[in-house]
């Protein structure tokens, strides 16, 4: 499958508008640590859920939130290892997961994240600095043996970008879904990132499926997950669909389908970013519907 890769001002302005809101509201956030087990944390913050690995090999972080973050974050490390972050995996390039690169790799971890990731930072009109592209990129999937842990990392369907990684500790069953998966809201589908709604929902379907109902799910966004809370995003997102795009086939125009209001009832997962008007457009404007 040929994948598009391409950057639009668009994009980037969605994800400088939640920079720079967030870094404004949120400069004295404190992190949240939840310890899932076998040496591995979920840290909640400002921008996308940060997963942390620790033990005998080193430290390791899913994603590194906003930079100002990065010094929390790495004092979190600190508290919790003896041995010094060796890399961090983006699980996509938004700067609410990856705006931490520059300072993470001056602590001396190394960046690892999908092929995607390091070509649409570049393209990026921000610049960032050498220190905050990955430096290890992958196609498809790479594993580590790490802290005594099979931590295999695979690209899916153009989701939520077309650079994705979700990171799956097989043993210790706990998986880090990125922006694969909102959980309790509204996904942002990244259209001009490359994201699809169909593959949004085929990743989904396809990660539910393989895990169990006592899998801990990390999303990247919102409280830490279970399969059930997927399964009922998945349903959510398909009705949404079908009744958007019932009525663009019944001939209304964008303005007239919003007016009607067909997700009045899912309303409760409106947020900051991404409202049901918001859901509406993105199942208009998606080529692969």
């Amino acid at each position: 499958m040929i994948k598009k890769l391409f950057y639009t001002t668009t994009a980037l302005a969605l994800a400088t508008t939640i920079g720079l809101t967030a870094m404004a509201q949120n400069k004295d956030t404190k992190l949240a640590i939840t310890d899932l087990g076998s040496g591995i944390y979920m840290i909640e913050g400002a921008g996308g859920n940060v997963g942390l690995s620790v033990g005998d090999d080193g430290a390791f972080l899913i994603d590194d939130q906003f930079a100002h973050m990065s010094e929390k974050i790495l004092a979190a490390v600190a508290e919790r290892s003896d041995q010094p972050l060796a890399y961090v995996i983006n699980t996509h390039y938004h700067g609410d997961h990856t705006g931490g690169n520059e300072q993470m790799a001056d602590s001396g971890a190394r960046i690892v994240a999908h092929d995607n990731v390091r070509k649409r930072l570049l393209e990026s009109d921000e610049q960032p600095s050498d220190a905050a592209l990955p430096i290890i990129t992958f196609s498809e999937e790479v594993t580590f043996h790490w802290n005594d842990h099979e931590v295999f990392v695979s690209h899916p369907l153009n989701a939520h970008t077309d650079g994705d990684a979700v990171v799956m500790f097989k043993t210790a069953n706990i998986i880090h879904l990125g922006d694969t998966f909102f959980s309790g809201r509204w996904p942002y589908i990244d259209l001009d990132g490359g994201g699809t709604v169909a593959g949004y929902i085929a990743n989904l379907e396809y990660y539910a499926g393989q895990i169990d109902a006592d899998t801990k799910v990390i999303p990247g966004h919102g409280p830490l997950s279970n399969r059930q809370d997927i399964e009922e995003m998945i349903a959510i997102l398909k009705d949404s669909q079908q009744r958007v795009l019932a009525l663009k086939q019944a001939g209304k125009t964008e303005a007239e389908i919003i007016a009607a209001k067909p997700l009045a009832d899912y309303e409760s997962y409106d947020w900051r970013f991404i409202n049901s008007e918001k859901m509406i457009k993105t199942f208009l404007k998606d080529a692969s519907l």
